[in-house]
């Protein structure tokens, strides 16, 4: 009975799998092409030489990297900002934020916390088949893919039960195990979570208000008229902006885009989910015609979270607005000190 339960229950989860996934329409990255979370986009046509002649540089740079780092870091950022090659990124990723050293150094130390319990472990497992449910690496449930997602979450909430477990992390896990094995992405997670998104997922998202902050008072100063709009709609960045920072952006932008993000926030950090949260507001609702349409706060919540036209998150335009974005290093600090101020201010 038991045998005849086990199988029933594996057909019942195969057959899951198959009403949402469909092996047949996969695109370049994974994704199903009926993917409602990920719209696949269609490939570029692209330069073979130019490609080549991209990987090369990237292949001679990762080679040399701790050099170049320190003598020409401004080389680096440019060739990040034109696109990490994909057959690379999975190193170039790991050398950008130091998930390589980092697994250097604490050699065997995945393997032991993998061993642990955790008191998260109900909490990661809820949150397996929500994650990534139409690529073709978490499609299955209870699949390998979901396996090494729970066994590098859980690792996580071990090595830091500070921070424990957090529902955007997840996306986070996932987008690097699709690029590399279940070690190297659970210490390029340790790095991102400790070196760049520090306090994102502590109680109150305080870090999180206080970027939203930062990037509505950018828009202000380049567009005033698109903050007023949004006050006067009610929309504050508290009701979009933790998706988009939480999970950096791998539920809002198509996956061509959200790579190029990616290949830029592991190089410039931070500041760089700003800039694209301002980019996305600007071009969400420069035209007048459609701030007047958004004549409510549902319907202007709705329309930046689900209606953006595809066209204006497209792989070349929307990386193109955003590094022609005028933002100086210098009025992102000041936006920031101004806002940590008032931010201190209301919590007391």
């Amino acid at each position: 009975m038991k045998k005849l339960r086990a199988t029933a229950d594996t057909h019942e989860r195969k057959r899951r799998t198959c009403d949402e996934y469909n092996p047949q329409t996969v695109n370049r990255y994974g994704f199903s092409s009926s993917s409602k979370d990920q719209s696949p986009t269609p490939a570029r046509s692209q330069n073979v030489a130019l490609c080549r002649d991209r990987e090369q540089k990237w292949f001679e740079m990762l080679k040399t990297w701790d050099q170049i780092m320190t003598t020409d870091y401004n080389k680096v950022k440019m060739r990040c900002r034109k696109g990490i090659p994909h057959s690379l990124r999975a190193a170039a990723w790991r050398a950008l934020c130091g998930g390589a050293n980092l697994q250097h150094q604490n050699k065997g130390l995945f393997d032991e916390l993998v061993q642990k319990e955790s008191h998260w472990t109900a909490t990661i497992e809820k949150d397996l088949h929500r994650t990534y449910k139409m690529h073709e690496l978490f499609a299955e449930e209870g699949g390998m893919g979901q396996k090494e997602m729970f066994k590098m979450l859980r690792a996580y909430s071990v090595y830091n039960p500070k921070v424990g477990y957090c529902q955007g992390m997840s996306s986070i896990a996932g987008i690097l195990l699709m690029l590399m094995p279940a070690e190297q992405a659970f210490w390029c997670l340790v790095s991102i979570m400790d070196k760049y998104l520090p306090g994102y997922y502590s109680d109150g998202l305080l870090a999180i208000q206080l970027d939203g902050r930062v990037m509505e008072s950018l828009v202000a100063d380049i567009r005033p008229e698109i903050s007023t709009f949004l006050e006067s709609r009610g929309v504050q960045a508290t009701f979009y902006s933790v998706e988009w920072f939480m999970c950096v952006y791998t539920r809002t932008l198509p996956w061509a885009t959200v790579l190029r993000v990616w290949d830029m926030f592991l190089c410039e950090g931070v500041k760089v989910l700003i800039k694209v949260g301002v980019t996305l507001l600007l071009l969400a609702f420069s035209d007048p015609a459609i701030r007047d349409a958004c004549d409510s706060f549902d319907k202007a919540i709705k329309y930046l979270k689900y209606r953006l036209p595809k066209e204006l998150l497209e792989e070349d335009f929307f990386v193109t607005e955003l590094l022609n974005l005028q933002i100086s290093e210098r009025t992102l600090k000041e936006a920031h000190l101004s806002q940590l101020a008032k931010l201190k201010d209301i919590c007391g």
